[in-house]
């Protein structure tokens, strides 16, 4: 299944391979902005591409998570995933008490496994949260980890380069 994946996106134009892998719930920025710059693309580029399919994205989810869980509720299987996604996002209770929707912006920001955009909109939709203010969140966080990612790809490829040219 993953050669497959691997030799469609092989296939596509390399702003394309961006878009779908900064859209997709695992690899959001995260995968995104490395495949961008791997193939040559100038971050001038990449950045707008990626931002902006990431949170595009996760849109559906902010608007459309509770209805779409609650029409599924009493799916054998599908139920049960519903139900584990707003367990999960209703574990972040005690941190969007105490920061609210800020809750959201720093969960999207750290460009972790589990982190993310998708993760946040999860927890904004279980937490009812206005549309406008999780929209403005959710671009802040992707922002802020577009900036890291782009950090570390940046201080990898000068580490590397310095380690490649040592005696």
């Amino acid at each position: 299944m993953a050669q497959e994946l691997f030799d469609a996106l092989r296939n596509l134009p390399p702003e394309w391979v961006v878009i779908i892998l900064s859209a997709l719930p695992i690899s959001e920025v995260r995968g995104g902005i490395p495949a961008g710059m791997i193939m040559g693309m100038p971050l001038a580029q990449i950045l707008p591409l990626t931002i902006i399919s990431n949170v595009v994205s996760v849109i559906p989810v902010v608007l459309f998570f509770n209805w779409f869980a609650d029409w599924l509720a009493d799916a054998p299987v599908l139920g049960k995933v519903i139900g584990w996604l707003i367990r999960r996002a209703r574990s972040k209770e005690a941190l969007v008490e105490k920061h609210g929707v800020w809750a959201v912006t720093l969960f999207v920001a750290i460009p972790l496994p589990v982190t993310g955009a998708w993760t946040g909109s999860l927890v904004a939709a279980v937490f009812g949260m206005r549309f406008e203010r999780v929209l403005f969140c959710l671009t802040v966080g992707v922002i802020i980890a577009s900036t890291i990612v782009t950090s570390l790809m940046l201080g990898g490829i000068e580490a590397f380069s310095a380690i490649s040219i040592a005696p």
